[in-house]
This record gives C-alpha cells, sequence and structure tokens, in this order.
C-alpha cells in the first residue's frame, strides 16, 4: 500500500515569485529563464513538504505539517501554473485549507486530490516521499503484470487499515495468483520485491493475520512496484 491521500496531499507547495519587470515585456530569453526559475520554486517547495510529510505515520500527524504551511498554501494558490496542473494546484489547496479549518483530516479524503497529488510529484520528477524518480519509471506500463497489479493496488488502496487490506486479499485470490504468474517475466531489480509481496500477502491469508501488511519493507516494495508500473500514487 501506498501512502493515504493525506499523506499524498504532501505534493502540494510553491514559493513565491519574483515580480516581473515593471514595464516592457520580457524577452524570450527572459521568459524562457522566468519559466526554468518558475518550475524550480515549484518543485523545489513541493519536494520540501514531500519531505515534511515522509515520516508521518497518521493522519493526524500531517494535518498538523499543513497546519504549519499556510504560508507556503497561499503561495502556492498566488502562483499556480496555467492549465490542468494550475486546476490541481488549487484543488490540492483548496483540500487542504478545509482540512486546516475544520481541524478534521477526512477532509483530505478524496481520490480526485490523490491523483492531482501524484500528477504534481511527476511533474518534478519525485515520488511520494520528494526522492527522485527511479530510472525505470513507468517502463512496465500496459504490460500485462502492472494490469493486474493495478487491479490489486484499486482494492488495496480502497481499505482504510491492513484488516481492510487483507479482507480484500482473501476475496481476490485469483489475482495474487495471477499476479503470481507475471513475477517471472519482470527485470531482476523487481521481481524479488514483488516476490516478497505475493510471499507475504499468502502467508497473510495462510495465517489470518494482517499484520505484516504494513510494514515498511512490504510498503517500500509496494512503491517500488507501483513507480515501475507507472503509478506515482
Amino acid at each position: 500500500m501506498r501512502r493515504s491521500l493525506v499523506f499524498a496531499v504532501a505534493a502540494m507547495a510553491l514559493v513565491a515569485l519574483g515580480a516581473a519587470a515593471c514595464s516592457s515585456s520580457p524577452t524570450s530569453s527572459t521568459a524562457t529563464t522566468s519559466t526554468a526559475s518558475t518550475r524550480a520554486a515549484f518543485c523545489s517547495a513541493n519536494d520540501s513538504l514531500d519531505k515534511a510529510g515522509a515520516n508521518v505515520t497518521s493522519a493526524a500527524g500531517f494535518l498538523a505539517v499543513l497546519k504549519q504551511s499556510s504560508a507556503t498554501l497561499d503561495e502556492l494558490e498566488k502562483d499556480a501554473p496555467a492549465g490542468k496542473l494550475g486546476q490541481d494546484v488549487r484543488a490540492l489547496v483548496k483540500g487542504a485549507k478545509a482540512a486546516v479549518a475544520s481541524n478534521n483530516a477526512n477532509d483530505l479524503n478524496n481520490p480526485a486530490l490523490n491523483s492531482a497529488g501524484a500528477d504534481l510529484d511527476t511533474y518534478c520528477g519525485v515520488d511520494g516521499d520528494g526522492n527522485p524518480l527511479p530510472a525505470d519509471f513507468a517502463a512496465g506500463k500496459g504490460t500485462a503484470f502492472c494490469s493486474t497489479a493495478a487491479s490489486i493496488n484499486q482494492g488495496t488502496n480502497a481499505a482504510s487499515d491492513a484488516a481492510g487490506v487483507l479482507s480484500f486479499l482473501e476475496a481476490h485470490q485469483s489475482l495474487i495468483t495471477q499476479y503470481s504468474s507475471e513475477v517471472p517475466s519482470l527485470p531482476s531489480s523487481i521481481q524479488a520485491e514483488a516476490q516478497t509481496l505475493v510471499s507475504t500477502a499468502q502467508a497473510a491469508i495462510a495465517a489470518n493475520n494482517s499484520s505484516t501488511l504494513g510494514t515498511q519493507t512490504i510498503m517500500q516494495d509496494s512503491m517500488d512496484v507501483q513507480l515501475y508500473c507507472g503509478q506515482n500514487s
């Protein structure tokens, strides 16, 4: 499992840009430099907020991070870029501010915001923890394995805790069997992690014990496999 939406919202941040020249329009060179600078500032702030929430283990903990980031959220809203990315930024800010205002992290529980946060991270070339995307990011996108993985992720990400994940896996063991059959087709670096996920899921089902599903190792393996499949969420 990846982080819940609450932690995915850590993808939101932007530092304020310097004022434009007062009179004439910028030259092409100046505009290009300004655009590059804007993107660098955007991604630097996004990275900082990702890292601030990377080790948070609860919704309340991440809400506390957002409460300490009110000025950054204001800057983010003010300097949002044009197009869909800008729309995503404003949606993320709105969700974050609503959660802070109500002191209720559940206000962040919106799959659309989760997707928007992932889009911002991908734009900046980082994962949800602010780490650079791996060289094999999206290398498996469109494969049978990644299609099966996506079906499993959809179900497990909808669960609110490890017990819910176990319930989904117990009810969809055919997906695990299919996933397992496709593991040998993977590059060796991903193959080992995918096999660990299979073995852990099977053991959890056999023992009816969800405790092993939420360990840091399993979360990291799951994240790496999802990134290989192009799922930065």
